[in-house]
C-alpha cells in the first residue's frame, strides 16, 4: 500500500499509527511497541509524517527524518479541535491526520538537541524569576 501520510500519536510505551493514502481516510492502523516503531517506518518508503508537538515528538522527528521521511510537527491547540469523542491514542493519530489537511495550521519545527537544550535553559531561568518574584511580593506584603 503507498501511504501519502502517516498520522502518529506518540505515547510512553506504545504508539497509535494512523496510515491515509486518501485525505480524509484512515487506510491502515498499527498500535506499535517503541522498537517496533522504529522497524515500521526503518522498512517503509518515504512518506509525511504526522506527529502532535511535544519533546519526544521532536526525538523521533529527528530519527524519522535520518530514515528518509518528511516529517510534520503539528500544534497541540490545533490538533485537539479535529479529535473526535474522547481524547485517546487511536482518536488522537486520527485527529493528527484531519488537522494536517488544514493548510491555515502552521507546522511546529522540528529542533536539534541543541535546540531543545537552549530552550530547557530559557525555561528553568523563567522559574527562577519567577519565584523570585513571588518571595519578593510575599515580603513586601508580610505584616511588620
Amino acid at each position: 500500500m503507498h501511504t501519502t501520510q502517516a498520522g502518529v500519536d506518540i505515547a510512553k510505551a506504545v504508539f497509535e499509527v494512523a496510515l491515509s493514502d486518501t485525505p480524509g481516510t484512515v487506510g491502515e492502523r498499527h498500535r506499535l511497541s517503541r522498537a517496533r516503531f522504529r522497524r515500521f517506518f526503518a522498512d517503509r518508503e518515504a512518506t509525511t509524517v504526522l506527529i502532535e508537538a511535544c519533546g519526544s515528538a521532536r526525538y523521533w522527528g529527528r530519527e524519522l527524518e535520518t530514515m528518509g521521511h518528511r516529517v510534520r510537527l503539528l500544534h497541540p491547540g490545533d490538533v485537539a479541535r479535529y479529535r473526535d469523542g474522547n481524547k485517546t491514542d487511536r482518536a488522537d493519530a486520527k485527529a493528527v491526520l484531519e488537522a494536517a489537511r488544514n493548510a491555515t495550521i502552521d507546522p511546529v519545527p522540528v529542533k536539534s538537541q541543541e535546540q531543545q537544550a537552549i530552550a530547557a535553559l530559557h525555561r528553568l531561568r523563567q522559574g527562577y524569576l519567577q519565584t523570585r518574584t513571588a518571595r519578593i511580593n510575599a515580603v513586601r506584603g508580610a505584616p511588620v
